[in-house]
């Protein structure tokens, strides 16, 4: 999937280094609490001009169902976001926003796709300083993306080609991937740890394929210059240009990784491969 070594282009993901620019004592670190009431400030990432890929895999195209905090839920967790009577479901698959964010809108926040604001308030760009605040509660993984099945008075976003395009979510049931240590949507395509094939998530079941082509969210191998050779989603390895460990989200390499714990952003290292 990536032919530079790991250490090149890797990343923390898009949310954590978008809203902060201009704020002071940002350090690229995010909050891992979550606030007792389950309130948060609602601000956006991705889209036209910040289109960046996220370190649960993926990228912030600023059209999907997304979300930050993958620090405090997990990654790939679902949250039930509501605000003025309306609910959307998002996917928790970067990392951010940076704490000093936080500290400038004196509460924690939500960093989402301009789709999702789109949804609750109306408008596809939100910043910290809007104060659009939201309810958040994690959800099960099974609960479809979108606007909320339960919600259905309140229509899908206009296809205005703002963030909103689209129909509404898929009610079609998600599949288990070992590969990734986690559920993903049906439609996602999958490169198996075990023997490489690519195999599609087709309403909860795995179905064989050639090749990742036409597939609208994908999770590869990732090529290694250091190893010399392609590793699975979640592999970690430590770099020989610089020493640091990354690991493979299935779209690139992203770093940090908890060496002690055999932790990376994507969840649990399926191998740990050291210089």
């Amino acid at each position: 999937m990536v032919g530079e070594d790991e250490a090149t282009n890797a990343t923390e993901g898009a949310s954590v280094g978008t809203i902060a620019r201009g704020l002071t004592g940002c350090r690229g670190k995010a909050a891992t609490s979550i606030p007792s009431d389950d309130r948060y400030v609602l601000t956006t990432f991705g889209g036209p001009g910040d289109h960046q890929p996220m370190s649960c895999g993926g990228h912030a195209d600023g059209t999907g169902w997304y979300a930050a905090s993958r620090q405090r839920y997990g990654c790939g967790s679902k949250v039930r976001v509501t605000a003025n009577g309306k609910c959307v479901v998002l996917v928790t698959n970067d990392y951010g926003p940076d704490v000093c964010v936080e500290n400038a809108a004196h509460m924690p926040i939500l960093d989402v796709s301009p789709r999702a604001s789109k949804a609750l308030f109306g408008e596809s760009g939100a910043g910290w300083s809007d104060h659009l605040v939201v309810s958040v509660e994690e959800v099960s993984a099974s609960t479809p993306l979108g606007i909320c099945q339960t919600d259905p008075t309140f229509p899908p976003p206009d296809d205005d080609g703002d963030g909103g395009a689209g129909s509404g979510a898929s009610t079609a049931a998600a599949c288990a991937s070992a590969t990734l240590g986690r559920e993903v949507e049906d439609g996602t395509c999958v490169q198996q740890a075990g023997d490489r094939r690519w195999m599609t998530c087709a309403n909860g079941q795995w179905v064989a394929r050639a090749s990742a082509a036409g597939c609208a969210t994908a999770y590869g191998f990732c090529d290694s210059a250091t190893l010399g050779t392609s590793v699975a989603p979640r592999t970690c390895v430590q770099a020989a240009s610089d020493a640091k460990w990354y690991q493979c989200n299935g779209t690139g390499w992203v770093a940090p990784v908890n060496v002690a714990a055999q932790e990376g952003p994507i969840g649990t290292c399926a191998a740990m491969r050291a210089l």
